[in-house]
């Protein structure tokens, strides 16, 4: 039964180091999938950005108000193991990279204050 790990990293060379860890601890390259998230129109988070008046926001600037976050280009990494055991030192790696896992499906449930 095949494992898949999803992690966001940060830039492209984040991922390619990954990629290279995961191959020097001798997991299979062709279950390293790389997928970056811009294109020739620019980062993906900035497609549909929408700032507020500088009036809501106390009169700031465009720098404040409608400039998109300044996170260069997140890059998804998949990596495929068949043996359950490679799980954990996948992820590993891709943490000490920097990747992250941004599925919310993944955090632990809120607490409820009663």
């Amino acid at each position: 039964m095949n494992h898949q790990i999803v992690r966001m990293l940060p830039s492209f060379e984040a991922a390619e180091a990954a990629r290279k860890g995961l191959l020097a601890e001798g997991f299979d390259g062709n279950g390293i999938d790389i997928n970056v998230t811009s294109d020739e129109a620019g980062p993906a988070e900035s497609h549909f950005y929408v700032g507020d008046s500088p009036a809501v926001k106390g009169g700031t600037d465009y720098k404040n108000v409608y400039k998109p976050a300044d996170r260069g280009d997140l890059c998804v990494m998949t990596v495929t193991v068949a043996d359950a055991s490679q799980v954990e030192r996948a992820k590993a790696i891709l943490e000490h990279n920097g990747g992250f896992d941004a599925d919310p499906a993944h955090l632990p449930p809120k607490q409820v204050k009663t």
